[in-house]
This record gives structure tokens, sequence and C-alpha cells, in this order.
């Protein structure tokens, strides 16, 4: 690649200057000191390698694909290895025979002979900087288009070597016998040792989640400041809805009451997350906290992220509410109602999706603003909702049970109310793991519950990439049910389909109008079916055990038992084993800490989601004693400083740790 200048490497990566350069870390390292062996490598393997270019070979195929592929002899050897890249006519031009290459990918075996698909690599001259990329272990960074790995390795080295920067420390002492904030920069690049590349991990490590911590401590102390004027109690509605309840709410469900009652009385607004696994009774909490509200004479808002949740909560509200004389208002995308309070009644509930929250959207005398799933909205659609009321009181909802180091890290600044257990007369779910070729057996299963006049949902994934393919699977799956149960008897549903279309599913299924609904993960949420007694899940191996223990809460809403068979293709005995935790447990918060450790915190919640300054070198599993010294040490300094007024290194680390060009990189 042709050489790049400074300031259009910097500008490839949004940096304002050099110094910014050193918080671009490196993604993985090398150990170019001894270099891997391809040719005796078993499979599967990730080897780094160096060789020389002996033989290319390129094909053109029809619609504009190609694939070109490269014979490359390492060193001391005298047999070769392949490399290809498919659709990438380009490198034919630079990979030409007997250039060296370092190489860095996962064995194949193919028919004679090893094989590299789309490995990484580098062009390398043996005089050009071999103290930057080679003898060394080797910093591999995120790049960005336009720019080359040694490009970017070079600038950084050489910024580094130059040392025309400080970097105050941002603690009056290095925290807890970890390295030094300036020296873990330098190792974090490029390491001298395994052992000091690891220190230095750990001191920036430190930093981030500490810096983390601090925005979280700000925003608690913030809100602590908020105060809020309540009018005393009017009427008794919670006490009249209690009584019209034909049950008893649980003991659990009785404590976060209480949690709440204490909240709502408090002289500042209410910040709290209420977790609750799938079917542990939320929203039965979520009134008794609209009740409260309304009680004293103010209106509650209830924000969902999908209409067609919107719309079922409109309906469990108006059952509940409208007895009592309090009106429940719809406000989605496609039904935006003109607002006249009605003075008779005591009380209002604004329910709805995104849509409740637009500017022009008047919500009178809000006191309350409840957000169910509230990982599905961002930041500022949080605030907005805020922003409709004088400092009402918040309550965020979810049923993705959310891993201990994960609610420290992402809702540190929320009060915590847990519900554990089902409230009476749930049935727990049986649930079972079987392969495709057993389809056959579930399918008859199916029809003998449609025959008890029951009804099952059909779920599978869409891997496909254009809207296109994708709504033709969906009509190829359904066309397969129909075919199987009879067309009067499936409906389906997904993401494409307009509003008033999906309104209509949902009404026929919830009337039993027919039996099955073949669906997308789009039911994952609120979907409420008490009738509805299996769950038949496609390719279940495609997806997190925190969604599968979602998909698998659409059943089980009865008395009736109910049944959730996970389809899998996958033969692999760590995605077979994956799978079959579901079978053994039925403990959403267990399957959450399995999903977390497997498949790391971005696949359950992001960070994007809560305005936090990005975790970049942090591990929330292994770095957790660090997470809980960096949360003491955050709280402390807040109290002490909560606007960090005699901090000038600490407000300017933590302007840095939030810069955007950190998560805009790609691999």
């Amino acid at each position: 690649m042709a050489a790049i200048s400074k300031a259009a490497l910097l500008r490839s990566f949004g940096l304002q200057n050099e110094r910014d350069l050193l918080f671009h870390f490196p993604k993985r390292y090398e150990d170019r000191m001894r270099w891997g062996d391809p040719l005796h490598s078993a499979e599967g393997e990730m080897v780094t390698f160096r060789g020389k270019i002996v033989q290319t070979k390129f094909a053109r195929w029809r619609f504009g694909k190609s694939s070109f592929e490269i014979i490359l002899q390492p060193e001391a050897s005298f047999a070769g290895v392949t490399l290809a890249w498919y659709n990438l006519p380009y490198l034919k031009n630079s990979l030409t025979e007997g250039k060296q290459l370092i190489v860095y990918g996962k064995v194949s075996l193919g028919k004679t002979t090893r094989k590299f698909i789309h490995p990484e690599f580098e062009v390398f001259h043996s005089d050009e900087d071999e103290q930057i990329h080679v003898n060394r272990l080797t910093p591999v960074y995120p790049l960005t288009e336009g720019v080359g790995q040694k490009a970017l390795r070079r600038a950084i080295y050489l910024f580094l070597e130059k040392g025309e920067f400080t970097l105050p420390e941002i603690h009056p002492q290095v925290p807890h016998g970890l390295m030094g904030r300036e020296e873990a920069v330098r190792q974090i690049h490029f390491p001298l040792d395994s052992s000091r590349l690891e220190s230095a991990r750990k001191r920036l490590v430190y930093d981030e989640i500490f810096l983390m911590q601090l925005v979280l401590a700000q925003r608690r102390n913030a809100m602590s400041k908020v105060t809020k004027s309540r009018a005393q109690i009017h009427h008794a509605l919670v006490e009249d809805f209690r009584r019209s309840l034909p049950f008893h709410l649980t003991p659990t469900q009785e404590r976060v009451c209480r949690e709440l009652d204490a909240d709502l009385n408090l002289p500042h607004p209410m910040n709290r997350l209420l977790q609750g696994d799938v079917g542990s009774g939320k929203t039965i909490v979520a009134l008794h906290a609209i009740l409260r509200t309304l009680e004293r004479g103010e209106n509650a808002a209830f924000l969902a992220p999908t209409e067609t949740l919107a719309e079922q909560q409109a309906r469990n509200f108006t059952r509940f509410l409208e007895p009592l004389g309090i009106g429940v208002q719809l406000w989605t995308r496609s039904h935006k109602p003109e607002f006249a309070p009605l003075l008779e009644r005591r009380g209002h509930v604004y329910v709805g999706t995104h849509a409740l929250i637009q500017e022009k959207v008047v919500l009178e005398n809000l006191g309350l603003g409840v957000i169910d799933e509230q990982h599905k909205f961002g930041v500022l659609q949080r605030a907005a909702l805020r922003a409709k009321g004088t400092a009402p009181d918040l309550l965020f909802m979810t049923a993705t049970p959310i891993p201990r180091t994960l609610c420290l890290t992402q809702y540190g600044d929320l009060d915590l109310s847990i519900l554990e257990g089902l409230p009476q007369g749930r049935t727990p779910i049986k649930t079972v793991l079987r392969k495709r070729e057993q389809l056959p057996k579930v399918w008859e299963f199916i029809k003998k519950e449609l025959s008890q006049k029951r009804q099952a949902y059909v779920v599978f994934p869409l891997v496909e990439e254009s809207e296109k393919s994708d709504l033709k699977a969906v009509q190829k799956e359904l066309a397969a049910l129909q075919k199987i149960f009879g067309v009067d008897q499936v409906r389906m549903l997904h993401g494409k389909m307009k509003s008033a279309e999906k309104r209509e599913v949902m009404r026929g299924f919830r009337a039993n109008e027919f039996g099955i609904l073949a669906a997308t993960s789009v039911i994952e949420v609120g979907i409420d079916v008490a009738n509805a007694t299996v769950m038949v899940i496609e390719n279940a191996e495609r997806f997190g055990l925190a969604q599968l223990h979602q998909l698998r809460g659409r059943v089980g809403r009865g008395s009736e038992l109910s049944y959730c068979v996970l389809i899998s293709s996958e033969s692999g005995k760590d995605s077979w084993r994956r799978l079959k935790m579901m079978e053994e447990s039925t403990d959403g918060f267990r399957l959450a800490e399995e999903d977390f450790a497997i498949r790391g915190p971005g696949n359950i919640l992001g960070t994007e989601q809560s305005g936090l300054p990005p975790l970049i070198l942090a591990d929330l599993i292994r770095d957790r004693d660090i997470l809980t010294q960096a949360r003491s040490d955050a709280k402390i300094r807040i109290e002490r400083d909560p606007e960090l007024r005699n901090e000038p290194a600490l407000r300017e680390a933590l302007a840095t740790q939030r810069c955007e060009h950190l998560t805009a990189t790609t691999n």
C-alpha cells in the first residue's frame, strides 16, 4: 500500500491529533519472535508465519465473482501452503511472485495442501523497520479503509519514540500498585514481554472502568439533587385495584411494590431498574407504581418498543384501569388520537411507542414514565420521555436478566429491583432439544395440541442480507407449514408487514381463529397469548441463550403445561452443549450469566444504548475484581468533588475516553 501522510491517517480515523493515536489500542498481538509452522499445525489452529510467494493463480467466474490463490513457501521449507481470497481481484496486482509475506490465519486441510482462506497479511521487506514489525510481540490494530497495518503501526511507534507528549496521572497516586499510566500506554502498544503487556492491560482496564463508573456516579449524584413536588394522595386507587384482582401478589411482587413506594415518596425522582424474568409479573408491579402516581392527581406514560406490544399493553391496562375510572390512551405511528381530557376521569395513562415522545406530543401533568424493555431505547429517547414532565419518576423494566457485572457497568446509576419466581397459576415450561430430522414428530405433537384447541408458535431466524430474499424466505416457510397443517391454520408475522396487517394477525391469533403463528424473532418481547402452549424454534443455534429464553417465555402464560422445542442442525459439541443448558434450566439469570460468558456483553446489551464511555480493553468476566475496586474509587472521588473541578487531568481523560473514534473503527 502506498505511503499515507500523517494528516490523512489521522483524518481516516477521525482523530484530532497524533496524541489521540495513543488511545487507538491494538486488537491483538502476534509473537513474531517465534513463528508458527503452518505445515504441521492442526486444522482450525490460528498461525502466524512468514514466507515467499512462489506461485499465483487468478480465476474469474460468472457474475463478476473471482478467486485469487497463491502458493506461499514458509521459511526453511521446500513445501508450500495455499492462501486464497474470493472476490478481491485487486490483490493480484500487489501479491506477486517473489514477495515476502507475514501471514495470520486459520489452518484448513485441503486435498493436497494446507489452506488459509482470507488470511490477514502484510507485505514485508527485510530492510524496513524490522524493530517495529518483527522480532517482538507485534501489535495488530483495528483498521479503517485506506490505512494499512504497517503504516499505522509505524506512525504510533515513531510518535511514542519521539516522546513529545505527556500523560498526567488521573489519580493522586498510582492506584493499587498498578503500572503508571504513561508506561502502560507505551507497553500496550509495543510490549517488551508478555508480563509487561498484562500489567499494562490491567492498568488501562482499570482506567476504562474507573472513568465509566465516574459517569455513572455523576449521574446518580446529579439526580439526587433534583427535587420534585408531589401532591398528597387523593384516591385509594391501589387498594381498589388490589381488591379487583382474582389473585394475590407474590411475596416478591409485594417486596418490589414496597421499594417503589419508598422511591415515589422521596424528594428526588425515582430512577429504578426492574428486572423480572419472563412471566414474573412485572406488569402488575408497574401498574402499582402507575396507580400510586394517579392517586396524587398526576398522569403516567408507558413506553413500549413495538406497536404490537404497545397495543397489547393498552388492552391490558384498559381491562384493569377503566373500571377504576382511569383513561388509557394509545399512541403509535398508526394510532395518534386527538387528546381531549375527560374531566370525570381520575387520571390518564398514555401507552405508546416512540411516537409518544415526539416533540409535538404533550403529556399533560406527567408524574411517572415507565419504559418497557428499556435496552431497546437509546439515551436520547429516555431523555425525551423525562422532558415530557417536570422531574418525573422513571421506572425502567426488562425481561432480559442482566448479569451482575453488566448491571454494575451499564446501570450503576439506577436502583435495582429483581422479581424472582412465577406468579400463581403459572406452570414451568418443558424444554426439549431435537435434531432437524425429528421435525415430523414435532409437527405431529403440534397437531395433537391443536386438536385440544391450543395454539403454537414456530420461530425461525432470517440470515439473508437483502429485504427481498428475507421476504422470500418468510413466504417459503409459510408455504411449508401450510402444506403440513392446512392453509387456514397458519398465519405469518414478521417485521416488514404493515402495522394494520400485524394488528389483524395478532387479533386473529388471540381469538384462536388459527392455530399456528409462524414468526421471526419479532415476537421475542411481550407477546402474551395464554392459549399458546408450544414454541418451536428452528435453527436454535443461531440465537443466544438470553434470546432463546425470551422466546420460550411466549408460552407458559396460562395454567396448561407448555413446551419449547429447540430444533438444531448443528452437530458440534460446543453448540449442542450450549443448547442443552436450555433443557436443564428455566432460570433466566443463570442463562444470562452463561450467555454473557460465551458471547460477551455486546450481544446482550450495548453501551451505545447507555451513553457510557466504550470499553475497549476490559473483559467484564475476567476483570470483575478491577470493576469492584474501580467502582468504589469512582464513588469516593465524586463524593469528594462532584463536578471534578479540581481534577483537570481526570476531566481530560474522561473526554478522551469518550471519543467517537474508539467505537467507529472496524477490524
